[in-house]
């Protein structure tokens, strides 16, 4: 959790600043005492632009999974109180969700707004509705007909204290762990619609656009590809060890 917090660090510090073209004359170089992982093609410390690349990729992935998360509650509020038709128009929408890939919501998305961590947040958001749905609604439907909710039930309880003191101590670690998967898959779509060249500015730092750059120097330089990935790949190690 300590690492997870100090790589998201990199917002708001890097030992250099990661846009500032200050080491052109060092360019593709190897790394050095000043410059850990080297210099990249325009001149700018690689080692900060991956910190903040890092950063970014887990920020946005946060916001995205947890958009995700609170439409998903709303989704099934509106299911389980709006009656037949509202039920049957939401799980319609959600079977339609599956079926569209997070590449052509973000396709769609960008068609509409400007490109940049606005839409990519709203497009990884909404990729993950339908499966964040159907999880939550069979973590929903368990913990709902368990034996000590029909006794809360049975005895009276409203159905604020049913939720307060018996659904919610045994649905939030559940949930923790469905927002683990859905964050997951958050970070890997988000680096995956920054690869294809949807982060608006194309020098802005973040793991899935620095693969995207680096790719050009994959047989000069094969360490601007492989950091890059080592941080993608440590971000999505990390994330099974958050705990409540």
């Amino acid at each position: 959790m300590a690492v997870l917090g100090t790589l998201a660090a990199g917002i708001l510090w890097t030992p250099f600043d990661p846009y500032e073209q200050a080491f052109f004359d060092l360019r593709i170089s190897g790394s050095s005492a000043s410059h850990w992982l080297g210099v990249d093609r325009l001149g700018q410390d690689y080692f900060s632009r991956i910190w903040r690349g890092a950063g970014n990729s887990i920020l946005f992935a946060l916001l995205g999974s947890v958009a995700a998360l609170v439409a998903s509650a709303i989704l099934l509020a509106a299911e389980r109180t709006g009656g037949r038709i509202v039920g049957k128009l939401v799980r319609a929408f959600v079977s339609f969700g599956i079926a569209m890939p997070a590449i052509f919501i973000g396709l769609l998305v960008v068609t509409f707004m400007e490109r940049g961590p606005l839409a990519l947040t709203i497009a990884i958001g909404a990729a993950g509705v339908p499966f964040a749905f159907r999880q939550l609604r069979v973590l929903w439907g368990e913990l709902n007909g368990t034996a000590y909710v029909e006794a809360s039930r049975a005895i009276g309880g409203s159905v604020w204290h049913r939720f307060r003191f018996t659904i919610w101590p045994n649905l939030w670690p559940q949930l923790l762990g469905l927002w683990k998967l859905v964050f997951a898959f958050a970070l890997l779509e988000l680096s995956a619609l920054t690869f294809l060249g949807l982060a608006g500015d194309p020098n802005w730092a973040e793991l899935g656009t620095l693969l995207r750059t680096g790719q050009g120097l994959l047989l000069h330089s094969p360490a601007f590809v492989i950091w890059p990935g080592v941080a993608l790949c440590l971000v999505l190690g990390l994330v099974r060890f958050v705990r409540n």
